[in-house]
């Protein structure tokens, strides 16, 4: 049995195993939702659902809905579910002229960004190294840190920063429909290079 039941304050508390194939999860339910014990009329014990450090997936957590709203067993109290830790996601990449990068994630770039190579973001990134490219940020939310920009062009929101050049660690991000720069000292300027 993959599934431990213990009554706490009038809640039937289910202790998943989190290592175990979710089928014979939702199996080893079922068999416990046909004993004599639920089975009783007028009996229906609230259940809260606890999976250890198991992440379930949409269609998991629907079978899991549709077993017990075909049970008719038990009234579904919760569940706990580990939570999903921040990643970041970390690039080691040399670009060179011509070439590109997709970025999907908040990210740490070790890399050299040169001259006429282009990275697309979807999300932050923290250049660790010199950007003499382009960055181009894929909505308006994305935020750009780096403290060795050399000539690069920012383009946010349809709108560009051209020649940015910094030795100071800074956030570049779109506010109130421009590019913004603010350096670690709590400096901002507004940048007018747009296009």
């Amino acid at each position: 049995m993959n599934i431990e039941v213990k009554g706490v304050n009038e809640i039937l508390m289910m202790k998943v195993n989190p290592h175990c194939l979710f089928e014979e999860v939702l199996n080893d339910l079922n068999m416990l939702l046909d004993q004599p014990i639920f089975k009783q009329d007028g009996y229906y014990p609230r259940a809260y659902f606890d999976f250890g450090c198991r992440l379930l997936k949409d269609d998991e957590l629907k079978s899991l809905i549709v077993l017990l709203k075909a049970k008719k067993r038990v009234i579904f109290e919760g569940l706990s579910l580990p939570k999903k830790e921040h990643a970041l996601s970390i690039q080691r990449e040399q670009l060179r002229n011509g070439e590109e990068i997709y970025i999907e994630n908040e990210t740490l770039f070790l890399g050299t960004v040169n001259p006429g190579s282009y990275v697309y973001c979807h999300d932050n990134v923290y250049f660790l190294n010199t950007v003499k490219g382009t960055i181009i940020a894929m909505n308006e939310n994305v935020k750009i840190y780096g403290h060795d920009f050399q000539k690069a062009q920012i383009i946010i929101n349809q709108q560009s920063l051209h020649d940015l050049t910094t030795s100071a660690l800074t956030s570049v991000y779109y506010k109130d429909n421009q590019i913004k720069a603010m350096k670690e000292d709590g400096y901002e300027n507004d940048c007018h290079y747009i296009r």
